[in-house]
């Protein structure tokens, strides 16, 4: 056998193996991908380090120096944690009917305050559990955030019940949330998103800043995961959310020159346990896939392929089983920004059924990362194989 022969076909012998490996890694999950990218960094660090840590005693002195005084802080913040005193203090609460707004409402109630919760409907399950736990701290009233008589008559009560102490904590939580493509959504689904969620967190939030003046008291705002990460087919609620956070920065210097503190809580992957991706929301996100459907011409749904709706509801449906099956870190992380003497400005709160959520893990990792390979990380995640495959 020639030379050239046998270099040609160690060519392609190697040729081959690198499209084996791009195959494999394309048909990996995120997880997978990610935790294979983990285990080899660690493992790389691991025999590049292992040398010295052998040979110089002083830097496995600095590792466990650092580690002590890590476990330090997190024991010195646990043990200075000062609470405020929730006797007088009265809370607005938007978007109680369900979710985080109606949990926190139960929460808050339980720990002293006195809290207005506020819900499209006070016919609701939901204001009708609130309501049956009257009793004296808990109030329900009929508030629509895109209504400005609702508004101010939501505040006039509260300026009677604060009877000249000021507003403790608005906290900002009603908003809705939809699903699509930009090409496949009409305007007016961005329209009526930004209305609720902006617009109208707005109305609230300009109505009640002179009795949180005279409080002293704080604004909390309910934003999420993907006020800081754009996934594809979130765009309508992601614009909203990165709007909300852009107020809360503008507004926290703002307001404190009066001693106001402004805080945004984060919530990752809790879509399943709120109201958004559970059964009833599935139901609902079917029906808005459908009028979708019927809104599209047939040259866009060709161009997306015939079944591209259809696999964008399953991979919603897969996503929706892996978020958190409950609240309680995104309650506790409400609780401590409505109670704590020091809240931290902004809380990133981890979701999701698995050892990671991955969407926070981006977040985190972003300014990191090349835009072209943060993107396709993006697409693993949230695009998955029913969509990546729609038009095979």
């Amino acid at each position: 056998m020639s030379v050239q022969v046998a270099a040609h076909l160690a060519c392609n012998k190697t040729d081959k193996k690198i499209m084996d490996v791009l195959q494999n890694i394309k048909s990996m999950s995120l997880n997978q991908f990610l935790s294979l990218q983990v285990f080899e960094g660690v493992y790389v660090l691991a025999l590049a380090f292992l040398p010295f840590l052998l040979a110089f005693r002083v830097v496995t002195y600095i590792i466990l120096a650092g580690v002590a005084l890590t476990t330090i802080v997190i024991g010195y913040r646990l043990l200075t944690l000062r609470l405020v005193n929730p006797e007088g203090k009265v809370v607005l609460i938007t978007g109680c009917d369900s979710g985080f707004g109606n949990a926190c409402a139960r929460r808050l109630n339980a720990d002293g305050y006195t809290v207005v919760a506020g819900c499209l409907d006070d016919q609701s399950e939901g204001a009708k559990c609130l309501q049956e736990m009257a009793n004296g701290h808990m109030i329900v009233v009929k508030l629509d955030i895109t209504d400005a008589d609702s508004v101010q008559s939501c505040v006039a009560k509260l300026r009677t019940l604060c009877d000249g102490r000021g507003l403790w904590c608005l906290l900002n939580n009603a908003g809705v949330c939809n699903f699509g493509d930009i090409e496949l959504s009409s305007l007016e689904t961005y329209r009526h998103t930004m209305e609720v969620n902006v617009f109208g967190t707005l109305r609230i939030t300009k109505a009640c800043l002179p009795l949180l003046r005279a409080g002293k008291g704080r604004v909390v705002t309910m934003t999420g995961s993907t006020g800081l990460l754009a996934a594809p087919g979130h765009s309508a609620f992601s614009m909203s959310q990165f709007s909300l956070e852009a107020m809360c920065d503008s507004l926290r210097v703002e307001m404190s020159l009066f001693n106001v503190k402004v805080i945004t809580v984060r919530p990752g992957n809790f879509f399943g346990a709120t109201g958004i991706l559970n059964r009833a929301g599935m139901e609902k996100l079917q029906n808005s896939l459908e009028e979708i459907r019927n809104a599209t011409t047939e040259e866009v749904l060709s161009a997306y392929g015939e079944n591209f709706l259809d696999k964008q509801y399953s991979q919603l449906s897969e996503l929706s089983k892996s978020t958190a099956g409950s609240l309680a870190k995104v309650i506790d992380a409400m609780d401590d920004a409505v109670g704590n003497t020091k809240p931290n400005s902004q809380y990133l709160v981890d979701g999701g059924n698995q050892l990671l959520d991955m969407g926070n893990i981006l977040i985190r990792i972003r300014p990191f990362l090349p835009t072209a390979f943060h993107d396709f990380l993006v697409s693993k995640l949230y695009r998955s194989k029913f969509i990546l495959n729609g038009q095979s």
